[in-house]
């Protein structure tokens, strides 16, 4: 739409810089070198450049109006990725301390979802692709906060016992004891003005949020990777220097090589 009204204020100008050279032309007694053109039609030329001058002040309004609202979008989209990204913010503040207590993974769930949610509400194209960029990065940063270093250095889930809400589900062996343990227990108390009621513990972590932030760090079924698929490096690692030396001889032993079974092989 902003392309054909561009391209027909440029035809209309054209119109009517046309039309005021003939008219000027036919002031001056010039304008009979044209064959073309006599002096009834010359008779029409104002009328032309008035009607064209009243169409290009109408598609401009038209442009204006249509660049306004673009601009208004925008703006809203700002707001809206703005919010996103103080939720994104918020919740991995929530989180980054591993806890596993049930009020806070309810309160950055409920967050998170409405942080998400926001998504619907942004029309513009590079704002979305800033939005997906912040949902990555908040992503990777629960990866790392819900997963603890094994005994080999390497990442492993947290174990089932964490989301009983139990302190010592790090040396908490069994799941049933640690639903003993993690079950919210009565509190019997005298109520008087001094001091505050105790209130009860909040037991295991919800199901609902537990999901809902599980399924959050899982990659959707329509994730695009902007890995490229089947690319190399040009030259032989024989030839590599610098910094990218180590990566470029695994590269290479590992498109020629393969175990199984604690046996190396070498591919065909």
């Amino acid at each position: 739409m902003q392309k054909l009204t561009t391209c027909s204020l440029i035809a209309l100008g054209l119109a009517v810089f046309v039309s005021l050279l003939f008219s000027f032309l036919a002031v001056i007694g010039q304008v009979s070198v044209f064959g073309f053109i006599d002096k009834e039609q010359v008779a029409l030329l104002p009328g032309i450049s008035i009607s064209c001058g009243g169409l290009i002040a109408i598609l401009a309004f038209i442009r204006d109006r249509e660049h306004q609202k673009k601009d208004r979008m925008r703006k809203s989209d700002e707001i809206y990725l703005s919010l996103a990204r103080d939720s994104f913010d918020e919740v991995f503040s929530l989180l980054k301390d591993r806890n596993n207590d049930r009020l806070i993974w309810v309160r950055a769930s409920r967050l998170l979802m409405q942080a998400l949610n926001m998504k619907t509400k942004i029309t513009t194209k590079d704002l979305i692709e800033a939005f997906e960029l912040a949902v990555e990065r908040l992503r990777t940063e629960l990866y790392r906060t819900l997963s603890v270093q094994g005994e080999d250095k390497k990442r492993q889930p947290l174990p089932p016992q964490f989301f009983y809400g139990i302190q010592d589900w790090q040396t908490e062996k069994s799941l049933d004891e640690a639903a003993i343990k993690g079950e919210s227990k009565m509190v019997v108390c005298s109520v008087n003005i001094h001091e505050n009621t105790p209130e009860p513990g909040a037991g295991s972590l919800a199901v609902q949020s537990v999901i809902a932030i599980y399924k959050f760090l899982q990659f959707p079924d329509d994730y695009k990777d902007p890995l490229p698929i089947g690319t190399d490096w040009e030259g032989d690692w024989v030839d590599s220097h610098g910094i990218e030396q180590g990566a470029r001889r695994f590269v290479a032993h590992k498109k020629q090589t393969y175990v199984i079974n604690g046996q190396l092989h070498q591919k065909s």
